[in-house]
């Protein structure tokens, strides 16, 4: 009986064991299934600007784990941040199947420097700033004094214990970064001393200021880093603190294709557990217990996906302690194939260019002149997918860590390991309060009171008055909040938001994200040799803007109402003018009964046999609901065009008209009705627009004596494999570069890049 009861405890301690393992996993693919990960991307036509120039660029939305094109926001969000993280420009950009493009025009007011240019969607401010997409973009104002190249900075030096945390006793790795103020990695070296300045080891890096070394820390020592570099004065820069007790995780590869998870515990003799996911995939779990304070995991390297995976270690409370990133080098990329048809051409002269890919893919190219203000890109949409999408902060040069076999990417995931989630949101299931904009851009709003309460139950509209007809109804939630799909809605509008009650107010909320990732912009400076390239550069910006479009816009605008064909449309000029528009109504529109109570006007649709109206339509003037039927009979019908009715039950949203009573003026600008409520400025998503390239078809245009200083060629954001394209070189001579970026439908990205050269009177 005694055996019987022990090996039934045993079997209910293995038991619950089990139970807390799955309770983890379970946690996790429940948060993976409901919080999507969507990536994006940006490829900008360049990385460095001068003021008056244009921004052209094209977003990829993915997929998180497959990273394939992700159709779920129709919105992003484009920012350009200075270095404070003040707003210097914002756009909402259109997707559609997972990709969108648009510009932006940098005015002269911007001071010369780096800026930050990042990206995301609505349903990813549900998740850390760090997720957002962001680029370092370089501007230089060259009507104002441009900042002198500054002198040699001081080294920042970070260092990052394998797994989190030094334990006193335990050996561990410790990575570290340094790094200076442009956030490039520097050479130096360095030791390792404790309280009595005894040294314990010594440290230089190995590669961009990167490095590992290993410390045991030992009870009642601190220790802290004495840094020398050529010329200037050593530095000391303490080390993480000790733990008295805890965890310490080591992690390398086997010689039998296979990872070794090492764990060793100071003051804990209990179980642990251990799980690796890829991308919120889970690809490992097991548990373990303890024995003399250590653990062992094998892990078959063929079960991780490609790109980075998240180790975490759990102790026996189901808590993580450990954490530390592994990264498996992906074997396929997408292959680009990119060539002229010479190498060299003369100015105005067309250039074809051929681009092959061996899948169906999405593509963006960029065409421009090289300059002393150019740069070597070091991230594509390859290297930010795998590597830095997954990372914190930002990794120099992360080509070079998946393009060079020598590589070694353990260092990136040793100092920059971050997950993309707290467990604690996982395991606590923390509710996402953005939703995803499915369809198009939606405003979200506010309804109070005269006391500033929240009313629940409003019916709010709002519309953009003008000649096309779209409103936008919404009911208030119990705290008082609306939000308007803004479907049809592009570029800036002045927009009207009104309850048809006077008394409520509405506010509108901001779209842009509030929250910021910790990334920092490097030190911005110009080296005075380089300011006649400037000036040139300056001066081609203002011929190109001063004779060429800065582009072509490419849809038509919609000219549609929302509510299709009207009933009965009535065309004021074909009748007799009356001088009130009351009498218009009485006397020409015998679907519409004009009644007056007690001063006030009110209408009510009639003429149906199948049904009675008891409810007054929405009347509306140039799109604007109208409340006060008595500022509108005012209006001089001089200025009315057209009468549109609706003489039937109209459902928009979660709205229902009892008929539609639809007044339009002449010019669209509401006949100088002061409509109540909120009256403001709103921009929807970037109206269409196409790059401008002239052409030099024929000789007249060849021989135009109007200047071509365009040193961007091309630019081209729905670029298709095996498309050939076409364009001509402008009035400047040098060496161009040709960047073509793009992802496939099954997941693959690349990028290649080809240079040609043009010259002046140059013939073939």
């Amino acid at each position: 009986m005694k055996l019987r009861f022990l090996l039934l405890c045993f079997i209910g301690f293995r038991a619950s064991q089990l139970q807390a393992q799955e309770v983890v996993r379970q946690a996790l693919d429940a948060y993976s299934r409901q919080a999507v990960q969507e990536k994006l991307y940006v490829h900008t036509d360049r990385s460095s600007y001068v003021v008056g120039e244009s921004i052209w660029f094209k977003l990829y939305a993915q997929d998180g784990q497959t990273h394939r094109p992700l159709d779920l926001s129709k919105v992003a969000y484009l920012e350009l941040l200075d270095l404070s993280h003040g707003v210097v420009l914002q756009s909402k950009i259109a997707l559609k199947q997972g990709s969108g493009h648009g510009m932006l025009v940098l005015p002269a007011t911007i001071q010369s420097g780096h800026y930050t240019l990042r990206a995301y969607t609505n349903w990813m401010k549900n998740f850390s700033p760090e997720l957002y997409f962001e680029k370092t973009i370089s501007i230089v104002n060259t009507f104002t004094k441009i900042p002198a190249e500054a002198g040699d900075s001081e080294l920042d030096l970070q260092f990052f214990p394998e797994g989190g945390h030094l334990v006193q006793n335990l050996k561990s790795t410790v990575a570290f970064r340094g790094i200076n103020e442009s956030g490039k990695g520097v050479s130096f070296s360095g030791a390792i001393v404790n309280q009595t300045n005894d040294t314990i080891v010594r440290f230089q890096p190995r590669h961009l200021g990167l490095g590992t070394f290993e410390l045991t820390p030992k009870a009642g020592e601190t220790y802290r880093a004495v840094l020398q570099e050529a010329g200037k004065q050593e530095q000391s820069i303490p080390l993480p603190p000790v733990q008295e007790k805890g965890y310490v995780l080591h992690v390398q590869s086997g010689p039998t294709q296979e990872l070794i998870v090492e764990v060793e515990a100071q003051g804990a003799e209990e179980s642990v557990y251990v799980l690796i996911h890829t991308r919120q995939s889970v690809r490992f779990s097991e548990r373990q217990s303890l024995q003399n304070g250590k653990a062992r995991f094998r892990v078959p390297l063929a079960q991780l996906q490609e790109g980075i995976s998240h180790i975490t270690l759990f102790n026996a409370r189901q808590e993580p302690v450990c954490e530390r990133l592994y990264f498996k080098r992906p074997e396929r990329r997408l292959a680009i194939q990119v060539k002229t048809d010479k190498p060299v051409y003369a100015t105005r002269q067309p250039v074809s260019l051929a681009v092959q890919t061996a899948d169906s893919s999405d593509l963006s190219v960029s065409v421009y002149r090289l300059d002393s203000l150019a740069r070597n890109e070091t991230e594509d949409v390859y290297s930010y997918l795998w590597l830095s999408s997954d990372l914190k902060g930002t990794v120099e040069s992360p080509a070079y860590y998946l393009t060079n076999p020598k590589a070694e990417p353990d260092l990136v995931m040793l100092t920059h390991g971050w997950s993309r989630f707290r467990w604690e949101e996982v395991l606590r299931k923390n509710p996402l309060k953005h939703i995803p904009e499915y369809e198009d851009h939606i405003v979200w709003g506010k309804v109070t009171d005269a006391n500033g309460k929240p009313v629940r139950g409003a019916q709010v509209y709002m519309n953009a008055p003008g000649r096309d007809l779209w409103v936008y109804p919404a009911i208030s939630d119990s705290d008082g909040r609306v939000f308007f799909e803004m479907r049809h809605f592009r570029g800036l509008n002045e927009i009207v938001v009104q309850t048809a009650d006077s008394l409520h107010q509405v506010e509108l909320e901001s779209s842009f994200s509030d929250q910021y990732s910790s990334r920092s912009l490097p030190v911005f400076s110009v080296n005075p040799k380089e300011e006649s390239s400037l000036l040139s550069r300056s001066i081609n910006m203002q011929v190109r803007n001063a004779y060429l479009p800065l582009y072509q816009n490419s849809a038509l605008p919609d000219t549609a109402f929302f509510y299709g064909r009207a009933d009965q449309t009535y065309y004021l000029d074909a009748y007799t003018r009356f001088p009130v528009l009351e009498e218009v109504m009485r006397e020409y529109v015998p679907e519409v009964d004009v009644r007056r109570s007690q001063g006030r006007f009110r209408f009510l649709m009639v003429g149906r046999t199948d049904y009675n109206f008891t409810y007054p339509p929405m009347v509306l003037l140039d799109g604007v609901p109208i409340f006060d039927l008595n500022k509108l009979l005012a209006i001089d019908p001089l200025k009315i065009k057209r009468l549109d009715i609706v003489n039937k039950r109209y459902a928009l949203g979660p709205a229902v008209f009892n008929g539609i009573v639809s007044f339009l003026s002449y010019k669209g600008d509401i006949a100088g009705y002061q409509p109540e409520g909120l009256v403001t400025s709103y921009e929807g998503v970037q109206a269409s627009r196409e790059f401008y390239s002239p052409r030099y078809d024929t000789p007249a245009q060849r021989e135009s004596r109007t200047a071509d200083f365009r040193p961007l060629l091309f630019w081209e954001p729905k670029a298709k494999g095996r498309q050939p394209l076409q364009f001509f070189t402008s009035d400047l001579s040098g060496h161009y570069r040709v960047v073509v970026q793009g992802v496939s439908s099954s997941g693959l990205s690349g990028s290649q890049t080809y240079t040609f050269e043009v010259k002046k009177n140059e013939i073939n």
